[in-house]
């Protein structure tokens, strides 16, 4: 079946290879198992505390256990496949991505990456919206959400190497570009996606503008520092 919004950019350099999420049976019953198996801690004063404000309430563990047992994850794993999904090879590591493309010639691609604990799922609702909002020759966007190197079904970094959030965000650009977004695309994030996304809007080009959720904390440059009035008026109220 040929899902809508499908269809690659014609100025697309590569073309990646059409996926479909398929866990094997003996995978989803092996974690059924182990989940039967987890046994949960004794009783405790603290966990006795419903409005969990002294931690995780047992009962709520219980009732997760049980919850596990219930979930049917082939009805999740056919939700997802109703997105178009791809992968694409570079340095030696599988990309995936979910994207719904445009056919429209002045679509903006906007690029949206997940944080940690996370992955590419975060974002399936808000794909929803555009995906029963518009038809693919009226979207007025790109949307593409990529599974960050070592998550979900895009591959693992090396093991040989360290490999930085600059490696992840050289790779991530590198498959924006071939996707045929060189001449300009949107970057999105939020928490390690936030780190990436800064990373593309100061090192690459093709990032024209950059929109995050999570700012986190930059170390000062070493040495002595010169502060603007501003600023040090700023710092006598911190």
């Amino acid at each position: 079946m040929t899902l809508k919004f499908a269809t690659i950019p014609s100025g697309a350099k590569v073309q990646p290879k059409p996926f479909t999420v398929s866990i094997p049976d003996e995978q989803i019953e092996e974690l059924k198992t182990l989940v039967k198996l987890a046994k949960t801690a004794p009783p405790t004063y603290e966990g006795s505390q419903e409005d969990g404000r002294l931690g995780v309430p047992s009962t709520w563990l219980a009732n997760a256990k049980e919850e596990w047992h219930k979930f049917d994850w082939r009805e999740t794993e056919e939700e997802i496949n109703g997105f178009p999904q791809f992968t694409y090879e570079i340095e030696g590591l599988k990309i995936h991505f979910v994207a719904l493309f445009s056919e429209k010639q002045d679509a903006k691609p906007i690029a949206f990456f997940h944080g940690w604990p996370g992955s590419f799922l975060e974002f399936l609702p808000l794909l929803t919206i555009f995906r029963e909002k518009y038809e693919p020759s009226t979207l007025p966007y790109h949307l593409i959400v990529p599974s960050l190197p070592g998550y979900t079904f895009s591959s693992g970094p090396p093991v040989d190497r360290n490999f930085t959030s600059l490696d992840a965000a050289r790779i991530l650009n590198t498959v924006l570009v071939n996707l045929g977004f060189g001449d300009g695309y949107v970057a999105q994030g939020g928490d390690i996606g936030s780190r990436i996304s800064r990373i593309l809007g100061t090192k690459y080009d093709s990032c024209k503008a950059v929109h995050l959720n999570y700012l986190g904390r930059v170390n000062p440059p070493k040495g002595e520092q010169k502060y603007s009035a501003v600023e040090q008026e700023r710092l006598k109220r911190a």
